[in-house]
């Protein structure tokens, strides 16, 4: 199963059993529904007996499993081929194979739950640091109220912003309602090797002047939000919380039970996960 988010792109590969005649791809809601993708050959690539096609899951795909269908005849006989894929509402930490991989699990009968622990894991990470470690796809602007947000050293003024993961397009205004004056030009963005460490600019520097902390004036900055690339221990840990969740239903008031080691009792909190994750705790969260 490939797990993707709502918005991104899903890569399907199936391998058919013998080169197919008038193959086509269709992709329905596992639970039953219209097909959501063909029956089409548009996109669809063939190399022997390899087929692939890159699904754009639609931003406002509902959340859960899809089947992708491939189908053709091969010597007049109908050929159909399978793939499943999760869709998540916002983007996971780590994939499914990988998880799978990691616990060794060969099966496919468990990929749907797997997949829903995995999107849990990944949202709780994100509420209990106050922040999300994924790039947006696109550019965005967000408006600033710089009251609270600005401080002050021998280098000038700084406002503090959420997690910027990109500064290529980054375009700073200031101003108000339908009135914006562009700053970009006179505004650093902080830290100054941030995206070279694959972290994100948390803070923008007025250069030789002061950001507006009065009279109703706000910041307007757009660029691409989030991490530049999911954090190592942020993936850790949304595999360590994301098989806890999974494994939470053979232990019924927290009590696992296992062949080998008899009886045991849950933790509340699983401290190798805040252990992993507390660095990036902002503060006022956690």
């Amino acid at each position: 199963m490939i797990t993707v988010a709502a918005g991104q792109r899903a890569a399907l590969v199936w391998e058919a059993s013998a080169a197919l005649d008038d193959p086509m791809v269709t992709i329905v809601p596992t639970a039953g529904g219209n097909p959501v993708v063909g029956p089409t050959a548009d996109g669809l690539g063939v190399d022997g007996t390899t087929y692939t096609f890159v699904w754009q899951v639609p931003a406002g795909a509902d959340q859960g499993s899809y089947t992708a269908v491939l189908d053709g005849t091969s010597g007049g006989d109908p050929v159909e081929v399978e793939s499943e894929v999760f869709v998540t509402s916002l983007p996971v930490y780590l994939s499914l194979a990988d998880l799978k991989e990691s616990v060794h699990i060969t099966d496919t009968d468990r990929d749907a739950a797997l997949a829903r622990a995995l999107a849990a894991a990944s949202r709780s990470i994100d509420l209990t640091t106050g922040r999300r470690f994924w790039l947006d796809a696109e550019a965005s602007a967000r408006v600033i109220n710089p009251r609270g947000r600005i401080t002050r050293d021998d280098d000038g003024e700084h406002l503090l912003i959420d997690d910027l993961g990109a500064v290529d397009d980054l375009v700073v205004e200031i101003g108000r309602g339908s009135s914006w004056t562009d700053i970009t030009a006179s505004v650093e963005a902080e830290p100054t090797d941030a995206l070279a460490k694959l972290r994100p600019i948390t803070s923008l520097l007025r250069v030789g002047g002061s950001w507006p902390s009065g009279g109703g004036q706000r910041v307007r900055v757009a660029e691409r939000w989030g991490w530049p690339q999911y954090p190592d221990q942020v993936v850790q840990a949304s595999g360590i919380l994301a098989m806890r969740l999974f494994k939470r239903k053979d232990s019924p008031e927290g009590v696992l039970g296992s062949a080998e080691w008899g009886v045991i009792r849950l933790s509340r909190n699983d401290p190798d996960v805040y252990g992993l994750i507390q660095p990036f705790i902002l503060p006022g969260f956690g």
